[in-house]
């Protein structure tokens, strides 16, 4: 892997961690939405107006971009199981840390082995 397709790897995990970061905040502040059309085209325009998610769009697509300079330089077999896995590491550990959600033990033990997983994806 190139240091270009690191750095493309990095900014698209972190595009996708922070974004989904940002959506669980903001929509955390809404409650629980229910799921009827009304619903849906009132969420819209509250995105549109807010800052924060118009931020989080932003990022999500520029890690969009970002995915596909990488897929054009590296297989799908071995980037998506990576960033899959990084994304999943990082959204776990940013949202114990920022957003207080709580962590069982069977979750770090699945933690523990997307690692191991990852150990084996690079080791090919």
């Amino acid at each position: 892997m190139t240091l270009t397709s690191i750095a493309l790897l990095g900014f698209a995990v972190l595009a996708a961690v922070t974004s989904q970061l940002i959506f669980k905040y903001w929509v955390a502040g809404l409650g629980v939405l229910t799921t009827v059309p009304a619903t849906a085209f009132s969420l819209v325009i509250k995105i549109l107006q807010s800052p924060q998610m118009l931020l989080g769009l932003a990022l999500y697509g520029a890690g969009f971009l970002a995915w596909m300079f990488l897929l054009s330089r590296n297989s799908l077999s071995f980037v998506y199981p990576l960033s899959l896995s990084l994304n999943v590491i990082l959204v776990f550990l940013f949202a114990r840390v920022f957003l207080y959600e709580p962590v069982s033990y069977f979750q770090m033990l699945g933690v523990a082995l997307i690692i191991a997983g990852m150990y084996l994806v690079l080791a090919r």
